[in-house]
C-alpha cells in the first residue's frame, strides 16, 4: 500500500497504462502482486508512504484478493468507499514517525479489530519467510516439511501470494539475483545467489523475462524505483536471516545519506 504525494504516477498494469494524480490530499493505492516488472514513471517530485503487509494479512483485513489483484493497482479511497480520503489523515508537516503513528492509529488498527484479530496461515507465512532466506526450496520439501499435501501447498500460496508456489519462487531467485546486480546485496552473499542459476544463459533468461532487459543492462542502468523495492526486499531478507540489528540499516546503505543522520566526527 502506498500514499503518493505532490506529482502524477504512471504505471503499466494488467488494466493497461494508469495515471494516478496525488490531488490535495495526496492519493492512496493498493498494489497487488506481480508476475513481472511493472513500468513506473512519475512525473517531477514525490513523497510516498508505502506499508507492506505480511503474506496474508491484507485479505483478511479487507483488501481485495490476490488472486483477483495480479499486476493491478487500485484506489484505496475508492475500494472501501472512504469519505475522507486516507492521504488526508497523514499530518505531511510532521516527521515520519507520526505519519506512521496517524495511520496505524486511524486506518490499521480498525480494521484489525474489524477481522477480529485473526492472523495469517501459518504455512503462508512460513512460505513467505522461505521465498526470503531459502528461495532455492521446492515445493515438494516444503509441503513434506509441514506434513501436508503439494496440492494443498498449491492451493494456499495460489490464495495468498496470486501466484503459484513455482512462480514465487522463481520470483524471489530473480529479485535476488538483480539485487546482486545493482549491488542492493551484502558482497558474500553474491556468489550463493548466482550459483541458483544452472550457468549464465539461465540467469539472463530468468532476468530478462521478469524485467524485459538482460542483466547487462539492469546493471548498468539506473533503475531508481526498482532500487528502492530492492532495498526494502534485501532488508526484509536479511531480518527473516537475523543478520540486522533491529535499528542497523542496510549494507547498501550510506549512513550519512539517512534523514537525521547525525554527522560524523572526524579525528
Amino acid at each position: 500500500m502506498t500514499i503518493i504525494h505532490h506529482d502524477a504516477w504512471t504505471a503499466g498494469t494488467a488494466d493497461g497504462e494508469q495515471v494516478w494524480e496525488a490531488g490535495e490530499h495526496g492519493s492512496a493505492l493498493y498494489f497487488g502482486p506481480q508476475s513481472k516488472c511493472m513500468p513506473l514513471s512519475i512525473s517531477g517530485k514525490y513523497v510516498a508512504i508505502t506499508l507492506h503487509f505480511n503474506a496474508g494479512a491484507a485479505h483478511i483485513l479487507g483488501f481485495p484478493d490476490n488472486t483477483e489483484m495480479l499486476n493491478r493497482i487500485i484506489d484505496i479511497d475508492e475500494f472501501f468507499g472512504r469519505k475522507i480520503p486516507l492521504g488526508a489523515m497523514v499530518p505531511w508537516e510532521e516527521d515520519y514517525e507520526s505519519w506512521l503513528t496517524t495511520l496505524e492509529n486511524r486506518f490499521l488498527r480498525p480494521l484489525v479489530e474489524a477481522a477480529g484479530f485473526e492472523t495469517p496461515d501459518p504455512i503462508a507465512v512460513d512460505f513467505e519467510r522461505q521465498c526470503l532466506a531459502n528461495p532455492e526450496i521446492t515445493v515438494e520439501e516444503f509441503s513434506v516439511g509441514h506434513l501436508v499435501s503439494k496440492r494443498t501447498i498449491e492451493r494456499i500460496i495460489k490464495h495468498t501470494f496470486g501466484l503459484t508456489p513455482k512462480q514465487a519462487l522463481r520470483r524471489a531467485r530473480v529479485l535476488d539475483m538483480a539485487a546482486a546486480l545493482l549491488d542492493v546485496a551484502r558482497p558474500e552473499d553474491k556468489p550463493e545467489i548466482e550459483l541458483r542459476y544452472f550457468d549464465q544463459s539461465h540467469r539472463v533468461k530468468e532476468v530478462r523475462s521478469f524485467f524485459s532487459m538482460p542483466p547487462t543492462q539492469l546493471k548498468n542502468g539506473l533503475h531508481p524505483f526498482i532500487r528502492l523495492s530492492l532495498e526494502v526486499r534485501q532488508r526484509r531478507r536479511l531480518d527473516a536471516l537475523n543478520r540486522l540489528k533491529p535499528d542497523e540499516i542496510g549494507p547498501w546503505r550510506d549512513p550519512n545519506a539517512e534523514p537525521r543522520s547525525a554527522p560524523q566526527q572526524t579525528e
